[in-house]
């Protein structure tokens, strides 16, 4: 049985991943060969919550006694500018991580912790789970399909992204949006343009032969759409099984020691909000870094 450190208790994901961990199937238990044995929480009075509805047996007042007690951990921290220390002692001991979204908010953060999983062997995870989603993969294989059969002329979906978030602006919902893109249409994206209006963000993705319109609107449904030369193509977006698929891809993941990803993938996005945030706060069009491997 794989146990499994949980670092973070106020987000949402904590409870979603615990709950697929800890649970029987009957009750919504995703039956794999895993149990988050131990949590550290950012208050004692959301741990307890945690702890309870999930069946986590040990609540810990720092995350470092997990070291030497776990297989694994999952650092869901809201804020992705405290993954970097959250993940790292972890990483230098070997132990596999998954570093939800946004994996981090700095680049140079993001290639230490990849450094650090290549230098002790450890696996590491994480980023968004949208791009496990069935109707991302679903876009992807349609944009892959009508690029062959005409070409696609653009594209645009909308996701919410909180230009005022105090979990790091763009950054906290960004992380979505950016692993859609490069799961859907691909890393290369070349620069972003932002307009921001009444407080909402639209953001034009620019790659060599598409532009890809996101709105980040806040509002509960999702949809994508792709314009062809031979047909334009909608399709909602329905995100409502992606924790239990993250969660198997990580547990696969550790069982087998294959990262479910190349670690490239998890520093792309990282650069992609980077530029994402410089266009929406200079209203100027904003180019991405060279990607990193």
């Amino acid at each position: 049985m794989l146990r499994i450190g949980m670092i973070g208790a106020d987000n949402f994901h904590a409870l979603a991943f615990s709950r697929l961990a800890n649970l029987p199937p009957e009750e919504g238990g995703s039956g794999l060969p895993a149990r988050v044995t131990m949590l550290w929480g950012e208050s004692a009075q959301r741990a307890a919550f945690v702890a309870n509805e999930a069946h986590i047996h040990t609540v810990v007042d720092d995350p470092a006694r997990m070291l030497g007690q776990v297989d694994a951990v999952m650092v869901v921290l809201r804020h992705g500018a405290q993954h970097h220390d959250a993940a790292l002692p972890f990483l230098r001991a070997g132990i596999s991580t998954w570093v939800d979204k946004p994996f981090t908010a700095d680049i140079g953060q993001a290639a230490a912790l990849v450094a650090a999983a290549r230098e002790s062997g450890a696996l590491l995870a994480g980023g968004s789970t949208c791009k496990y989603c069935p109707d991302v993969l679903w876009l992807r294989d349609k944009y892959r399909a009508m690029c062959a059969d005409g070409g696609v002329i653009s594209a645009g979906l909308n996701f919410p992204g909180e230009l005022d978030s105090p979990y790091g602006g763009l950054y906290f919902y960004g992380g979505h949006t950016a692993e859609i893109l490069t799961t859907a249409f691909g890393p290369d994206i070349i620069s972003v343009k932002a307009d921001v209006t009444a407080g909402n963000v639209i953001a034009v993705f620019k790659y060599a032969s598409l532009g890809v319109c996101v709105n980040f609107a806040e509002v509960s449904e999702f949809h994508a759409a792709l314009y062809g030369a031979k047909e334009v193509a909608v399709h909602s977006i329905d995100i409502s099984t992606i924790y239990r698929q993250g969660f198997a891809k990580f547990v696969q993941g550790v069982l087998t020691r294959t990262p479910p990803e190349p670690y490239g993938t998890l520093l792309r996005p990282v650069q992609i909000l980077n530029a994402l945030v410089e266009a929406a706060q200079t209203g100027r069009e904003a180019f991405v870094a060279p990607p990193l491997e």
